[in-house]
């Protein structure tokens, strides 16, 4: 039962007035000293039990409910149910013509099969081709190794020549001075005096071209190779100043337009002047390096030191037949040092000259096959990537997850739809024949195995209800028992703009008289006490600093503090403040506190003694 908090009186400051509902009670006036001490009723603090019982209303409903899909593209073959319809669990409620969905499921098979039979394919040519690319890379590092190798022989043949070649010229170069000092022999034979002074003459000659042609290899022209990368060396440096100068006229420049004031043009003509002092010391560097350039210093030859008019030609030959200008001329396989026909001179190279063409030949063809071989090692290969074959795994999955998923849909679509709860259909809108899509909705069935009511609280009431406490819930002539099972933790507003908690107060066993969407009324026995001071609740009053009530202490009306507990509809717990057996006024009337009055019981109607 909903407790009558109307009851409870409520008073603010202690000065107030109480208005206490009902009349007041006097008794006949018997004697003059009576009429002065009015009468007051009481009644006694007694021990008893007090349950307190909260009031609600709510609508009926299921715990549970579960909405049917479609699981496949199908024609629905029969619908055993309409709205409303009260079903058993097991029921089969829909089947389905699952015609097309077996031949979606040939259809994947025969995908799944040609699928693999692709990939395999496709996985053999990629191996082959990686196979080819593998071994043309294996053969390049074999044919760089013979081409290195063939290399390495073909110098080996190049400077054997040059060795036999070098050797034949110093055997002419012997040849040739023992031919020179045959016929300077035989010139002396016939003119030893004349010999003697001219070879002295020739002597010194030689002296003097042999001392200047040293003079020219160790000084003349490694002085004039110095100073020649001296002056190579200063046309470098001008140009990395002239370089330096640049940048830093750029740079004045570029100053200059975002601020054209006066130091900063200072700073530009500054930066100008610099740059062609510095133009004209590299262009100055680099026409003395050009004109010491062009002043290659002579090689002596003998004809320096003879003169023109002598001719010494009978006697000594100065070698000027040799090409002295090119430090990398090859001499001539013959040398004829007296201008007659003595003889030649020839290194025997042939064989190895031979040997040089095969190689070279050799060498050629092995460079040919390395480009061709590179071609095939560095060309975009056929063959699969991590990733491709990571696809193509992926495809064959997707595949057979068709296929599965095919075979699948045909047995859920043989296995139709049945009830897994004993319920009521709420919500359907579909018809036998319909055809329908996979995750369409078809029906939503409500557990009538699992009901509850929904109902809301005051705010007086929300933290006195808790969960686990008993109820009684009344649907029409029906009472079942309940359990509250939830309690909300936010406060909306009812439809007058009060604010109201709700909770779902579950019914323990409910049967086929169970209708949902109705209104049921609900008891909640949200506490009890047993055996303690109770009190009725309408002489407990409620200040703002707490409960109290009225009591006579030596006559006079007296207010007295008390803590109360749970509360009935009739009675209320006091855990402090009264004890058992204590009278407390039941109806002050028009008396207040501090008059003196006198105790009557409400229960005998007779005097009581303070």
């Amino acid at each position: 039962m909903k407790k009558k908090k109307s009851k409870k009186k409520i008073i603010i400051g202690s000065a107030a007035v109480l208005v206490i509902a009902g009349g007041v009670t006097v008794a006949g006036q018997r004697n003059s000293k009576e009429e002065q001490i009015p009468q007051v009723p009481v009644v006694t603090a007694e021990i008893g039990d007090v349950e307190e019982i909260i009031d609600a209303t709510g609508t009926v409903g299921s715990e549970e409910e579960k909405t049917y899909y479609s699981p496949v593209n199908a024609e629905l073959k029969t619908v055993a149910f309409s709205q409303g319809d009260v079903i058993e669990k097991g029921t089969r409620l829909i089947e389905f013509n699952t015609e097309d969905l077996e031949k979606d499921n040939q259809k994947a098979e025969l995908n799944l099969k040609s699928t693999k039979y692709d990939t395999k394919d496709t996985r053999n040519k990629s191996d082959k081709a990686e196979k080819k690319q593998k071994d043309a890379k294996k053969k390049v590092r074999e044919l760089e190794k013979k081409i290195k190798d063939k290399k390495a022989y073909v110098a080996s043949l190049k400077s054997q020549i040059s060795a036999a070649t070098s050797a034949a010229q110093s055997q002419a170069a012997a040849q040739a001075s023992a031919q020179a000092a045959a016929q300077a022999q035989a010139q002396q034979q016939a003119a030893q005096a004349k010999a003697q002074a001219e070879a002295k003459k020739q002597q010194e000659i030689q002296n003097q071209y042999q001392s200047a042609l040293r003079t020219y290899q160790t000084e003349t022209l490694p002085q004039y190779q110095q100073k020649l990368s001296d002056l190579n060396t200063q046309y470098n440096q001008a140009q990395r100043d002239y370089n330096q100068t640049d940048t830093a006229y750029q740079i004045a420049f570029a100053t200059w337009q975002a601020d054209p004031s006066d130091d900063n043009l200072q700073a530009l003509n500054a930066a100008q002047t610099a740059r062609t002092q510095a133009q004209l010391s590299m262009q100055q560097a680099k026409q003395a390096y050009d004109d010491y350039k062009l002043q290659v210093p002579k090689i002596p030859v003998i004809s320096d030191f003879t003169g023109s008019g002598s001719d010494y030609s009978g006697v000594f030959t100065d070698g000027t037949d040799i090409d002295y200008s090119d430090e990398n001329n090859e001499s001539s396989d013959a040398y004829d040092y007296s201008g007659n026909d003595t003889g030649t001179v020839t290194a025997d190279t042939s064989a190895l000259e031979s040997a040089l063409e095969a190689a070279s030949d050799e060498l050629a063809e092995l460079q040919s096959d390395l480009a061709s071989e590179k071609a095939v090692a560095d060309a975009d290969s056929t063959s699969l990537t991590k990733e491709e074959k990571k696809k193509l795994k992926v495809t064959d999955n997707l595949a057979e997850l068709d296929a599965k998923s095919a075979k699948e849909l045909v047995e859920e679509g043989k296995k139709g739809i049945t009830a897994e709860f004993n319920g009521i259909i709420s919500k359907a809108d579909i018809k036998q024949g319909a055809a329908v899509s996979q995750g369409m909705e078809l029906f939503t069935i409500e557990n009538t195995d699992k009901a509850s009511v929904d109902v809301t609280l005051s705010k007086y009431d929300y933290d006195t209800v808790k969960e686990g406490q008993n109820a009684e819930i009344t649907l029409g002539d029906n009472t079942y028992q309940g359990t509250v099972t939830k309690m909300s933790h936010i406060a909306v507003q009812n439809e007058k703009g009060t604010p109201v908690i709700s909770a779902t107060v579950s019914i323990d066993d409910p049967d086929g008289d169970i209708f949902l969407g109705v209104d049921a009324k609900v008891k909640i026995h949200a506490a009890s006490a047993k055996n303690v001071v109770t009190l009725p609740v309408e002489v407990v009053n409620i200040g703002k600093d707490g409960s109290f009530c009225y009591v006579i202490e030596d006559g006079l009306v007296t207010k007295r503090n008390i803590t109360t507990g749970i509360s009935s509809e009739d009675y209320i717990e006091v855990t402090d403040g009264i004890k058992e057996g204590e009278e407390v006024i039941s109806d002050l009337g028009d008396y207040t506190e501090g008059m003196q009055v006198q105790a009557v019981s409400e229960q005998s109607g007779e005097d009581t003694d303070e």
